[in-house]
């Protein structure tokens, strides 16, 4: 069978098969995971958010290639979940934007938009790790385009991608240290390659395709693991310099090019007529100096963000159950925070939180349950704070979306992060004060937590079985223990040291008060100069959350 052209109810079909191919795989690579901690899991957030895609991409499968692609991106980024799934969203949008205005493409023409969607996913992440889920993409986009150059049968194409992603994926352990420790390759990767697969088999119709032959005679499904990529962001910059850019053909890329080397935590969104631009750097004017020059400058804010800020609680928590507020009622700057645990709950709403989305470890909210919650409170202005390295990037396509409200998160990666945060909120302030303030308050918590292992893994040196206990201080397991007590302390010996002064303990809801105050006392012998708090969280898998400032 030869394939000479795609349209759209043909790309609604291969996005179905893809679908249903990564959903048979899923707890495989759920299981796969780097770390073994019970989290929203990189299978599930992809399937997750390629059944929000394909969704939308159903509502206009009889619409032109063009039209389609579009709304599967919509759907894509609106049901993003995690990292892997915000990334994934990425890959459709470039892949949209090529196929824009398109009735159906040749394989060469599905070639460049599969590169399209690679080069659209790594300039969407401010640090791209190689690797990863990026380097996939990128590989079956080359792939694709060497195999068109000689062979127009567009599923041809497509397996010679699959085959160039598979040959970099077996690569991907002696790209990151984590993974060759651990003695497996990037389960992103692997997912989109399974997706590719199924994407495959559907445009083929009945043909059975030999994709065995691409995997280069190794077991894919049964040894790949994923690893996080997120990096706290570092304040080495000290001005926040923001700005509306307005123009003519203004050229987004160049723009990006030029002022990545001016700072870092650099946002260039828009199109050729009016551009967002945040940067954050030592050298505002020259940020401004080079803007001039390629159009007008509106909207211009300019925050040192190493100035003290009073901090202030939050003083307008809402109950739950409360009814939405008015316009008039609504805070000047809302607050969205992701929780779970009856305690964690009312802790976050008793410190201001107006909207806390359910979710977490065991569950990623999507970018859609974000922007929805950003929606509720009804301010001018809300800042996210998602609580879970996993729920950045989702966290930070919900901000880009928001239409009538300016949208910033704070890049927490723990409750106990969000809670320090919470202190330094001043609901009166600047909206860049604030969030500078938040952000030096997350800087200054160490934070870990205490939980089981959910399948054997090997990290850091240790060998864990499934059901070990184990210590996570800022993202990296470090310990395993006999019992949660002695998790503890095997943490706190880490992170407290003689600048500290405070301990902060939430237990979980698998551990009762009598155990919690036990462990309390048993500290306080040996932090005498401490405070320390304990307090219920309620939170499920995580015996302990912990921090110390």
């Amino acid at each position: 069978m030869s394939l000479l052209y795609i349209d759209g109810s043909d790309f609604v079909r291969a996005l179905k098969g893809g679908t249903i191919k990564l959903e048979s795989h899923r707890d495989k690579v759920d299981q796969l995971n780097v770390f073994p901690v019970p989290d929203g899991d990189t299978g599930t957030n992809m399937f997750l958010t390629l059944q929000s895609a394909v969704r939308e991409g159903e509502k206009s499968q009889d619409q032109p290639l063009g039209k389609v692609a579009r709304s599967v991106s919509t759907g894509s980024l609106m049901g993003a979940r995690g990292n892997s799934g915000v990334i994934l969203s990425q890959i459709f949008r470039g892949i949209a934007i090529y196929l824009d205005h398109k009735e159906k493409v040749d394989a060469k023409e599905l070639a460049q938009a599969m590169k399209a969607g690679s080069r659209t996913a790594y300039e969407a992440v401010m640090k791209p790790v190689e690797g990863t889920i990026l380097t996939i993409i990128r590989e079956i986009g080359r792939g694709c385009e060497e195999e068109a150059k000689k062979n127009d049968d567009v599923i041809k194409v497509v397996l010679a991608g699959i085959r160039c992603g598979y040959n970099a994926l077996e690569k991907t352990p002696m790209m990151l240290p984590v993974l060759r420790e651990a003695g497996v390759v990037d389960a992103g990767g692997q997912g989109l390659l399974f997706f590719m697969e199924g994407f495959a088999e559907a445009l083929a119709f009945d043909h059975e395709l030999n994709l065995d032959a691409l995997r280069w005679g190794w077991t894919a499904a049964e040894e790949v693991k994923v690893v996080p990529v997120e990096e706290l962001p570092h304040l080495d910059y000290r001005y926040c310099t923001e700005l509306l850019l307005k123009g003519q053909k203004l050229n987004i890329e160049g723009i990006k090019n030029h002022l990545g080397k001016l700072g870092d935590s650099l946002l260039v969104v828009g199109d050729d007529q009016l551009v967002k631009v945040h940067v954050h750097t030592n050298h505002p004017g020259r940020v401004l100096e080079y803007c001039l020059q390629v159009g007008d400058l509106n909207d211009i804010k300019i925050n040192n963000m190493q100035e003290e800020v009073h901090q202030h609680r939050n003083n307008w928590p809402v109950e739950s159950g409360a009814a939405q507020p008015s316009l008039s009622e609504a805070p000047k700057v809302g607050l969205v925070a992701v929780g779970s645990g009856q305690g964690v709950v009312e802790i976050l709403k008793s410190l201001g939180v107006n909207r806390v989305v359910e979710g977490g470890q065991t569950m990623n909210p999507s970018t859609e349950d974000l922007l929805k919650a950003c929606q509720e409170i009804r301010s001018p202005a809300v800042i996210i704070l998602p609580n879970n390295s996993n729920i950045i990037l989702a966290a930070q396509q919900a901000a880009l979306l928001a239409k009538d409200q300016e949208v910033r998160v704070v890049a927490t990666r723990s409750v106990m992060q969000c809670i320090s945060a919470l202190i330094a909120f001043n609901p009166d302030g600047d909206l860049d004060d604030m969030v500078a303030a938040m952000e030096e308050e997350v800087s200054r918590v160490k934070y870990a937590e205490i939980t089981r292992a959910v399948r054997d893994s090997a990290v850091n040196g240790l060998d864990i079985k499934a059901d070990d206990i184990i210590g996570i201080v800022e993202d990296s397991i470090k310990i395993k223990a006999d019992d949660n007590q002695s998790a503890v302390e095997a943490v706190l010996a880490e992170m407290a040291d003689e600048d500290s002064e405070l301990i902060t303990l939430f237990y979980g809801a698998d551990i009762n008060e009598n155990e919690a105050q036990e462990l309390k006392s048993k500290l306080q012998l040996r932090y005498a100069d401490y405070e320390i708090q304990v307090h219920y969280g309620g939170q499920p898998h995580y015996s302990y959350y912990i921090s110390v400032e």
